[in-house]
């Protein structure tokens, strides 16, 4: 009778659910109810630790350019944190294995240099893991799926992380749906797009490379996450993720470069290194084509860049026209960067290997209206930051009516 009246009052459920409170608030609200111990319910804890496994190798994975058999490699105190006098964190470098290939045994000690994300999850999976569990990404205590991997470290196995990365994303779907979101995984060609493992390196190399700049366009992008992966992998070259970034970037360039001849754009150049830019890219347009075709399957354009390249880089505010003799960026002027340009360090103002396409010279007209905007704020800038914008927009005025069409007003 009394078991009859408590049924009565509170219900009966299919699981127990634990006593903890929960904190994490999605809009305002719990992100969640209640977390039950039944193993294969949703919202057990079981699944929803194998979903922050899967997020936690998400952002490793992409946001550090690691393969999977180093991510897999990744061991509870791998993470050192840099900070400065103050103690504020502001580097922070993940100590691993690195791979030539993704079933070789042998490794080589490597450092990653990561950004804060990466750092997280780390430390995510550290607490996730019982305290004696060396190995960060082997199955949880209630998980499944492992094999003997490097070092006789028990490691979730290929197979099965990508089987709980689709479990993730059908599952962030399907939270998406449940609380009406917008922010569901697209569908790809009207299709669940399945994740894999392999996709992740290969997609962050993508979007450094397509951007203007390189890897200092990919840093501002995602936070300085391009300049910190360039950084890590200087010393760890085995790792061949710099190499993946410059084939992408060889590629884009290769594409833009086809682009502007086919569009004669190469003709409109301006600037000290107008002509030796239409030289060099008429040269390439003419040796890129086929029987008159256009080049337009990647692998074929990979290796005509391998072979042509005209050493031309497309940027926001110019196109540098890499001449090493002539060249003032530092990194290329001391000979440490394999006769590359060195963005980072570059002088558009001054240097002789300047051209500017229509999209630049636009970009050094908005960066005037920006200062003027500077200069006509109210209250008025201090003397010595407005003596210091005037002298700017005075250089980048000068500049313009040098190497344009257009005089420009001082």
């Amino acid at each position: 009778m009394l078991i009859d009246q408590a049924q009565a009052k509170v219900g009966v459920s299919e699981s127990a659910a634990f006593d903890i409170p929960i904190r994490g608030s999605l809009d305002g609200q719990p992100w969640t109810g209640d977390i039950v111990t039944h193993p294969e319910h949703p919202n057990s804890l079981a699944v929803l630790a194998r979903h922050l496994q899967a997020a936690a190798y998400a952002v490793i994975a992409y946001l550090s350019g690691m393969r999977d058999s180093e991510v897999k490699e990744l061991r509870r105190g791998c993470l050192r944190t840099e900070r400065d006098p103050e103690g504020r964190p502001h580097r922070w470098k993940v100590d691993g294995i690195a791979f030539k290939g993704e079933d070789d045994p042998r490794g080589v000690p490597a450092t990653w240099i990561v950004g804060e994300p990466v750092a997280r999850a780390v430390a995510v999976m550290e607490t996730l893991q019982p305290p004696d569990t060396d190995i960060l990404f082997t199955r949880l205590p209630h998980g499944y799926g492992t094999r003997h991997r490097v070092r006789d470290a028990s490691a979730m196995t290929n197979s099965t992380t990508n089987e709980n990365l689709n479990h993730f994303v059908a599952w962030v779907n399907a939270y998406c749906h449940q609380h009406g979101r917008g922010d569901a995984i697209p569908a790809v060609n009207g299709k669940t797009f399945r994740l894999m493992t392999s996709h992740f390196r290969r997609t962050l190399a993508w979007f450094i490379a397509r951007r203007p700049g390189g890897s200092i366009a990919g840093a501002l992008q995602y936070r300085h996450h391009g300049i910190q992966i360039f950084e890590g992998y200087a010393g760890t070259s085995d790792s061949g993720f710099r190499a993946e970034v410059e084939s992408e970037q060889a590629l884009a360039r290769g594409e833009h470069y086809l682009a502007m001849v086919d569009a004669h754009e190469h003709t409109e150049l301006t600037g000290p290194a107008a002509a030796e830019a239409a030289r060099r890219l008429e040269g390439f347009g003419h040796r890129a084509r086929f029987q008159g075709i256009v080049v337009t399957d990647e692998r074929r354009l990979k290796r005509i860049m391998g072979r042509e390249d005209p050493a031309v880089y497309p940027g926001t505010y110019i196109t540098c026209v890499h001449d090493h003799s002539k060249a003032l960026c530092e990194r290329a002027r001391r000979g440490r960067s394999e006769g590359l340009p060195d963005h980072g360090e570059c002088q558009p103002l001054a240097c002789r290997n300047v051209a500017l396409t229509s999209s630049n010279t636009q970009a050094w007209r908005s960066e005037l209206d920006r200062i003027d905007q500077r200069l006509a704020a109210r209250p008025p800038l201090p003397p010595l930051m407005q003596h210091r914008l005037e002298s700017r927009r005075a250089e980048i005025t000068t500049f313009l009516s040098r190497n344009t069409n257009t005089p420009e007003t001082a």
